[in-house]
């Protein structure tokens, strides 16, 4: 069973605190990561870039083993994990070369419209119920990259 998914158990705040916390530190952290990733390409190259992320990919899968004593489950369910992986590596990669030939002000915002392709494939893949809320809310984010995609 998945971390977050049982029934019951805890209280409603620490459920959300469990998942709110890490989502707004990503939001954080890929907020800094086009401006890093800009300052970087003034010297590097893409492909430069690409080794340094591997080296600090590196160092977590280190710390992971070494630390925190986790292994690699070479299991039938563990290629969604490899997909997930190389889907990541791949987007990271598209983001540096746009990041190489285009505005962080306006690459970063139209990267910033997935929660589309999200909620589609989370209804397809995941069954997951697409309200008019959820659409709306979407749809509001794709209007912002928009607007501020326009010159």
């Amino acid at each position: 069973m998945r971390p977050g998914s049982e029934a019951g158990g805890g209280s409603p705040r620490a459920g959300t605190a469990a998942w709110l916390i890490p989502s707004l530190a990503y939001m954080m952290f890929v907020g800094l990561l086009g401006v890093t990733t800009k300052l970087a390409l003034d010297d590097l190259e893409w492909p430069e870039l690409v080794l340094w992320t591997s080296i600090s990919y590196a160092v977590i899968a280190v710390a992971l083993i070494s630390i925190g004593g986790q292994r690699l489950q070479l299991v039938s369910d563990a290629r969604w994990g490899a997909l997930s992986g190389a889907i990541a590596a791949t987007a990271l990669v598209m983001l540096f070369l746009a990041l190489n030939s285009g505005d962080v002000s306006r690459v970063i915002p139209i990267t910033a419209s997935y929660p589309g392709v999200t909620l589609l494939l989370a209804a397809v893949a995941l069954g997951e119920k697409v309200t008019g809320k959820r659409v709306m809310a979407t749809a509001l984010v794709i209007a912002g990259v928009i607007l501020l995609s326009v010159e």
